[in-house]
């Protein structure tokens, strides 16, 4: 039985033969739109998806669809603010955090299916 595939939550692609993404609880995220989220989070510049959609830094209020938070505890017990990229067109919204762990996830990924 074959599976339909679900669209990327950021820019809405499907993915290509081989493609890998990293799931999500509403939907998985595509390798280029994990790569332009972790480029914006550290540089906070707009961009815009394989998709044609624009990736902006997601507001304050807005909890990050996969973790559901908004801040985190530094390691002395204080709240520090995520970074988050958001996608308004397609409400979606991932934290710095999160990104990280889809491309490390992702690495793993094509690091086994390599050897």
């Amino acid at each position: 039985m074959r599976r339909n595939p679900s669209p990327c939550r950021f820019c809405g692609r499907l993915p290509g033969p081989g493609q890998h993404r990293a799931p999500g609880p509403r939907g998985p995220i595509c390798a280029d739109c994990l790569e332009d989220g972790l480029l914006l989070v550290r540089d906070g510049r707009e961009r815009i998806s394989q998709g044609g959609t624009a990736l902006t830094l997601a507001p304050a209020a807005q909890a990050c669809e996969f973790c559901d938070r908004t801040e985190r505890r530094t390691f002395f017990g204080r709240l520090r603010p995520l970074t988050r990229m958001g996608c308004t067109e397609r409400g979606s919204v991932i934290c710095a955090e999160c990104l990280e762990r889809g491309g490390d996830l992702l690495n793993r990924i094509s690091r086994e299916r390599t050897t």
